[in-house]
């Protein structure tokens, strides 16, 4: 499974910004979002910074400085960024995406869900706040049995087919629809799942040992083998071999 880290800052790097007070702000949070897609952290917390000097406590920049810090592994001190940014605009779907997912990392899962919930209420279409809330009920389910473990991955394929409906050309959504699908014991959906994330993102190696493990799994062992040969070099396929590996991720 991809990590969640990466997620987050990936999924909120496109996120819309609303007017500021000063046009100068809004180029700096853009051009931090900029950094961040660029892997720069320390540029893109220059730009969050110099927005707040233009504008202080932006709420777009806010969440923006959230997400760098919490990539730096900063939880605590990006859900207090997040906290402003909510503050500042209750309505900003993207800060309470982000204050649930450092919730979730500094071990309150109750108020991490709720803020999760509540970013979905601002804005249904919030892709980040459904596949990490969709994570954490796989990952329960991985612990449960029977019928408890049934509806949380119900509840996490429910919540990857909502964010499918909004944006069907996000890699990691259908990833995450594979990894679910193969907890349930669909080989055939998951490998279907896994093929459409590597086929949005030849790059995205998981969607490429997914795919592997769920086509062997389906019976389907050409279609495997062509699959696990892309995860040495998962952009040009070039073949060194398959992994020993026999479980999806």
């Amino acid at each position: 499974m991809a990590r969640a880290l990466p997620l987050l800052a990936a999924l909120l790097l496109p996120a819309c910004v609303s007017p500021p007070p000063h046009p100068r702000a809004l180029e700096q949070v853009r051009r931090g979002y900029a950094h961040l897609a660029a892997g720069d952290r320390e540029r893109a917390e220059v730009a969050f910074e110099h927005a707040l000097e233009i504008a202080p406590d932006l709420p777009e920049a806010r969440a923006g400085l959230g997400v760098v810090l919490r990539a730096a592994g900063l939880a605590a001190q990006a859900l207090e960024q997040f906290d402003a940014a909510v503050a500042a605009d209750p309505d900003l779907a993207e800060g309470h995406a982000g204050r649930g997912e450092a919730l979730l990392a500094l071990g309150h899962p109750g108020l991490g869900e709720a803020a999760l919930a509540d970013s979905l209420r601002v804005d249904p279409d919030q892709v980040a706040a459904r596949l990490i809330r969709s994570r954490l009920l796989a990952r329960r389910a991985e612990r449960a049995a029977g019928e408890e473990r049934r509806l949380l991955l119900d509840r996490a394929r429910r919540d990857l087919l909502h964010a499918v409906e909004a944006h069907p050309d996000v890699a990691l959504i259908h990833h995450d629809l594979g990894w679910v699908c193969w907890l349930q014991g669909d080989a055939a959906g998951a490998a279907a799942s896994y093929r459409q994330a590597a086929r949005l993102d030849p790059a995205l190696a998981e969607a490429w040992l997914g795919a592997c493990a769920a086509l062997a799994a389906a019976g389907r062992p050409d279609e495997a083998r062509a699959a696990c040969a892309r995860l040495a070099d998962p952009a040009t396929g070039k073949e060194k071999g398959a992994p020993d590996r026999a479980g999806a991720p």
